[in-house]
């Protein structure tokens, strides 16, 4: 459901949220969900606030049940500067928020009620919380980020997902736990470990296409631009071509030099040629058998 326009960006709710906050005056928890609502609005808005900084257009905001997401046109995990930059974002805004919350209420010598108690917990435990280190959470794009910056956005993101699937074993364990031993409110945590559980496998499965879309994009700038800073990698002929992908990353245009077990170089391989052979062999052929074909149409 659409809400209003701000920055020329949608923002939507969830119907569920709709109902929950007609639901709520009921049980006079209304003030207190509109609260939390605000504070991821203004969450989310702190990311994009960053993206458009950065160029990068804002379709939609849209909150739901377990949050709120903004969406991007464009693939912001391909800078991991950037990526970081804009997760942290989202948390900064909420520490903000606490701290100035804390400055006025000193300021003014206003009384510490439960609304404002309430302001005050709940930004810091939504800026807390999306600091655990998993996707789809700033904690685990600012985690893959730095890791990315190293080894590569695809490699990054595959150990980020790993780390996601331990994070949220516990988390429901903790669920689980707080469920049987206090109240049962807490299998909401139970629920929002399963939907982050869904969320992290999902990204491993989207890092895999927006890899392969920028490694073509790549290709075409380094046309267009007519040069590009080059990463070398010298590999066994035995090694097969999707171990060799594996090592790609998008900032970089790769060169393989091909060496036999005698240490002698049989030939060199350019990533383009990689890409090519991937799409049009069995992407199981070794480094050598490649090089072979090539020498074959060369002759």
């Amino acid at each position: 459901m659409n809400l209003f326009k701000i920055f020329n960006i949608e923002i939507k709710i969830s119907y569920l949220i709709f109902f929950i906050l007609i639901f709520s005056m009921f049980f006079n928890y209304f003030i207190e969900l509109l609260i939390l609502i605000i504070i991821v609005l203004i969450h989310e808005l702190a990311h994009c606030c960053l993206c458009i900084y950065y160029d990068i257009e804002v379709s939609e905001v849209k909150l739901f049940a377990f949050g709120g997401v903004a969406k991007f046109r464009g693939d912001i995990e391909t800078d991991s500067k950037r990526e970081i930059v804009i997760a942290l974002a989202g948390p900064l805004s909420n520490f903000i928020l606490s701290i100035i919350l804390i400055f006025v209420v000193n300021i003014f010598n206003i009384e510490m009620n439960n609304i404002i108690q309430f302001c005050l917990v709940a930004n810091l435990t939504i800026g807390i919380f999306n600091l655990i280190p998993t996707l789809p959470l700033d904690g685990g794009r600012i985690i893959r980020g730095i890791i990315g910056y190293y080894v590569g956005i695809k490699k990054a993101t595959y150990i980020v997902v790993r780390l996601g699937y331990i994070v949220c074993i516990l988390l429901f364990g903790i669920g689980i736990y707080l469920t049987l031993v206090y109240n049962i409110e807490y299998i909401f945590l139970n629920m929002l470990s399963i939907y982050i559980f869904v969320s992290n496998r999902k990204e491993k499965n989207r890092i895999n296409f927006i890899f392969v879309k920028n490694l073509v994009l790549k290709k075409k700038s380094l046309f267009s631009e007519g040069i590009m800073d080059a990463k070398y990698v010298i590999a066994m002929e035995f090694i097969d071509i999707k171990k060799i992908f594996d090592e790609f990353t998008l900032e970089k245009y790769h060169i393989i030099t091909v060496i036999n077990t005698k240490g002698k170089v049989i030939g060199s391989l350019s990533e383009s040629e990689i890409i090519d052979a991937i799409i049009n062999h069995d992407n199981n052929i070794t480094l050598g058998y490649l090089i072979d074909i090539y020498k074959q149409r060369l002759s």
